[in-house]
């Protein structure tokens, strides 16, 4: 069943969006009952989770280097990749607001991604007042308010941009 659910969810995501997918789509599109479905998942939001994010999470992240600049433009690079997949643009907006209030949400899906850039950012070259969970959220939002507002995610004359900017607001100067 599960591999049937992970085939039909990125197909209907990109056919009808997020807000149009059911639990029924999904259930009749993988050839299996709404019951079975919800033996595994609580929600609709659950299940695009586990589809295009949970398999990814433990791995995804890019090796920290040292070098400030290069771990950074990995990181960019990495969640334009992750995020300008069809499926996930067509997810994003709804399932982050499906998800909003969901304390699960954060410790699963954010919190990795948020303890790993820390380490990144932990092995040198950054200012002592630099904030760890602001600048992950400078770093997630840009790439979000990008991809919603429907922006081009594959130019690397953004990413770099976007590289620089991120470097200089956490870049210890002195």
């Amino acid at each position: 069943m599960n591999i049937r659910v992970s085939r039909a969810v990125p197909e209907l995501l990109r056919e009808v969006g997020y807000q149009r997918m059911t639990v029924e789509a999904i259930a009749r599109r993988a050839g299996v009952s709404r019951p079975a479905i919800y033996r595994r998942w609580r929600s609709k939001a659950d299940i695009v989770v586990h589809v295009l994010f949970a398999r990814s999470e433990a791995g995804g992240f890019p090796p920290a280097t040292g070098d400030l600049r290069a771990d950074l433009r990995a990181w960019v690079r990495g969640l334009l990749a992750r995020l300008r997949r069809p499926e996930v643009a067509a997810a994003y907006v709804g399932l982050m607001a499906d998800l909003r209030d969901r304390e699960d949400f954060s410790v699963e899906l954010v919190w990795p991604g948020r303890e790993h850039l820390a380490e990144t950012l932990a092995r040198g070259g950054v200012r002592p007042s630099a904030d760890p969970e602001v600048f992950f959220e400078l770093l997630v939002g840009s790439v979000f308010l990008r991809l919603a507002s429907g922006g081009p995610v594959d130019d690397p004359a953004y990413q770099e941009r976007l590289t620089d900017l991120l470097f200089h607001a956490v870049a210890d100067s002195t």
